[in-house]
């Protein structure tokens, strides 16, 4: 169990330093803003699909890692309503109170969560394989679903019905989702996965996967905006609170409830403890919510999580 925290903790901080070489590479520089947009574009249709078509092809799932699938969506439910009522409680305009829905509760799983997985559990397959469901289901599909429609209802932007469905629509084709689902129909044929021929195949999305943590660096480094937090500061602790605090204990009361195997607990906290997604911002900007509070929110959340991340692990398992 110590070995496990401190390897947490190495991982948080190891991928912070990265983080602070690209924002010094940025400042001198030698990479650029203005190519996030096309590494995002590489990480969405490439690297991500790759490797959770990988993950799951080798690693059958069972039924019961679809329970944390559950606990991770129930919780992130239950603090877009803890969100919620603190936004009526600060008496915040609708546009703001749906930004801090929306940054508050389902975090960056997949930009930030699968590398400190990987990292945190070197080599465990089924560490991995938990956390792609729990990101790609409990977290990826309510991102898409419920945070456009809190948006949409809050912000002050033409959207309607028709628009959320259109996003729905946009995900249910997007290479992840094809991919959870080519994924999860591969590993029911294990005799067709383990064939030598497809070997070179299997080692190509390898390599792929050795890219994933660079690029995640990569691009919250060039995300990264120095701004004076004084103006947000209420808004921001109340964020952090519930991103890094409560949503955990949810996940942590749900899988003690449900009696989830210490593992399988130990990656659920920490996907649930991943701060705030950049699709926030999305959708912010798309529903015209409050888009520049959240990306100062988002921001804020990524750098408290360096800290956070291991805080919450260390409470919750010692």
């Amino acid at each position: 169990m110590i070995y496990t925290t401190l390897r947490v903790t190495e991982t948080i901080f190891a991928f912070a330093l990265v983080v602070m070489l690209v924002v010094i590479l940025k400042k001198k520089n030698i990479v650029s803003s203005g190519d996030l947009k096309s590494y995002s574009k590489l990480m969405m249709t490439a690297i991500l699909p790759a490797v959770i078509f990988l993950q799951l092809s080798h690693n059958p799932v069972n039924g019961y890692q679809f329970i944390l699938v559950l606990i991770m969506f129930i919780s992130g439910v239950l603090s877009m309503i803890i969100a919620w009522i603190a936004g009526k409680l600060m008496r915040l305009k609708n546009e703001t109170l749906g930004m801090l829905i929306i940054t508050s509760t389902f975090g960056s799983s997949s930009l930030i969560g699968y590398p400190l997985i990987q990292f945190a559990f070197p080599g465990n397959m089924e560490a991995i394989t938990d956390a792609i469901l729990i990101s790609e289901l409990g977290v990826g599909i309510p991102i898409f679903t419920l945070c456009p429609i809190v948006a949409s209802y809050y912000g002050s932007g033409s959207s309607g019905f028709s628009t959320m469905l259109q996003t729905l629509k946009n995900y249910v084709k997007s290479p992840i989702f094809i991919s959870v689902i080519a994924g999860l129909i591969f590993s029911q044929f294990q005799t067709i996965v383990k064939n030598p021929f497809l070997e070179p195949m299997w080692e190509a999305l390898r390599m792929i996967e050795g890219t994933l943590t660079v690029i995640a660096c990569l691009m919250l480094g060039l995300q990264l905006k120095f701004k004076s937090i004084g103006k947000i500061l209420p808004l921001f602790l109340v964020s952090a609170i519930i991103q890094i605090v409560i949503q955990p204990f949810f996940a942590s009361f749900g899988a003690d409830l449900m009696h989830v195997q210490l593992l399988d607990k130990q990656v659920l906290i920490l996907i649930s403890a991943m701060p705030s997604a950049v699709l926030g911002t999305v959708f912010a900007t798309q529903y015209q919510c409050d888009s520049e509070t959240a990306s100062e929110l988002v921001f804020l959340n990524i750098l408290v999580s360096l800290i956070g991340i291991p805080l919450v692990y260390y409470s919750m398992f010692h």
